[in-house]
């Protein structure tokens, strides 16, 4: 259950901090003092494309994370950590990291195979949490 928890503890803080490479290319192209307003849009000049890229990771993570979080949850609580699920819930992290890096680098290839291992490890997950729920 250790590795689970560490898992959901580390992607809370990616997920809490993966909002940050956007915001840097937000401040080379629009500057601080925009930052830190009301973000009027209108007008406004296209990102570059790596900060158009990392927006799309950062809603991709936001997309993916809620799924995984409540099944690694449910799976603590119910107590039905498995080294299955200890692998899948240390992997996803991993994956996403990957994701979001080859994401934001504009590397097809490496980010669909982590989005793709992403995505086994929670269903991977569901499948224990549905094999628990069964037991």
């Amino acid at each position: 259950m250790a590795a689970e928890i560490w898992a959901l503890v580390f992607m809370c803080l990616f997920v809490a901090l993966a909002w940050f490479p956007a915001s840097v290319a937000k401040k080379q192209a629009y500057g601080l003092r925009w930052l830190a307003s009301n973000r009027e849009s209108e007008g406004l000049p296209p990102l570059p494309e790596w900060g158009q890229r990392a927006m799309r990771a950062h809603d991709n993570l936001r997309d993916n994370f809620p799924a995984w979080a409540a099944l690694v949850l449910l799976i603590i609580v119910m107590d039905w950590s498995s080294a299955t699920s200890a692998w899948a819930a240390t992997l996803f992290p991993i994956a996403r990291v990957g994701h979001m890096v080859s994401y934001i680098g504009g590397w097809f290839m490496p980010r669909f195979i982590c989005y793709t291992v992403g995505l086994i490890c929670t269903l991977v997950l569901a499948g224990v949490a549905i094999c628990g729920l069964l037991a």
